[in-house]
């Protein structure tokens, strides 16, 4: 059966909501059919580290992601220090995020972008990590529109992608072309869906929205049959419990 996660940036917005500890939250996104995070790196080290609450919920730990400033030429360490973490607790995979930078990148921007990609993904093979990126709904992402996401998979030989439908809604991309086009590399599923609202754009509960959530799961589970799905909110937003419980709630009955 698929795994089906959540991104623990929002487990710590579901805590602060609900007035309970992180391991209680985790708990209550267990008995709901949560079974895998998606965590920040920084939320795994330091003193603030959250990876014994998460070893103690019995929530596996699927993929660790965070901004690197992989623009900058022969700007590794953060990246392979993420791959080092991840060979210690017996992690598959890392999802790489490079800075957003204003008004976008330069044509020698993306060059050191790729390359450090290519690095990056050579010594994560060492220890049988597997190193994504993801389509980010920015218009100066470097990353944002299908095509970008295409060039940026042919250039990198073992880069996959973490296919993110929402992202791609927000940028005015066919979110159910862009799975067609790209399912050959995708290793992994952000459920966002969104609305139009006020001139942007609202998150809802996945299957409320706009995002094509179902009918590209089924595009994508045909290169994939067991690809892990990870329901996830943006940031920034609270007061979101109900909504995520609804979105498990249809996930494991509708999409699954």
């Amino acid at each position: 059966m698929n795994k089906l996660g959540i991104n623990f940036e929002n487990v710590l917005s579901i805590k602060d909501e609900l007035n309970i500890t992180v391991l209680d939250a985790l708990k209550k996104l267990k008995s709901m059919g949560i079974s895998s995070l998606d965590v920040k790196f920084e939320r795994l080290t330091g003193e603030n580290s959250y990876m014994k609450e998460i070893i103690a919920s019995g929530i596996g730990i699927g993929s660790v992601f965070s901004f690197c400033a992989l623009y900058e030429k022969d700007n590794l360490q953060k990246a392979l220090s993420m791959v080092d973490l991840c060979a210690e607790y017996k992690i598959k995979e890392i999802m790489l995020l490079t800075d957003i930078l204003k008004g976008g990148y330069s044509t020698e921007q993306i060059f050191n972008l790729k390359q450090n990609l290519r690095r990056i993904v050579k010594y994560a093979e060492n220890f049988g990590v597997s190193i994504g990126v993801e389509n980010v709904g920015n218009p100066d992402y470097p990353i944002k529109t299908a095509k970008q996401t295409l060039d940026f998979l042919k250039s990198v030989k073992g880069l996959h992608l973490i296919f993110d439908g929402g992202n791609y809604y927000m940028v005015g991309e066919d979110v159910l072309e862009s799975s067609k086009l790209l399912a050959p590399y995708v290793q992994r599923y952000h459920l966002k869906d969104y609305v139009p609202f006020d001139n942007g754009y609202k998150a809802v509960a996945v299957g409320d929205g706009n995002s094509s959530c179902k009918q590209a799961f089924d595009v994508l589970k045909e290169f994939y049959p067991k690809i892990p799905l990870v329901i996830e909110f943006p940031f920034k937003d609270t007061g979101i419990f109900s909504a995520v419980e609804k979105s498990c709630m249809y996930v494991l009955t509708e999409i699954l």
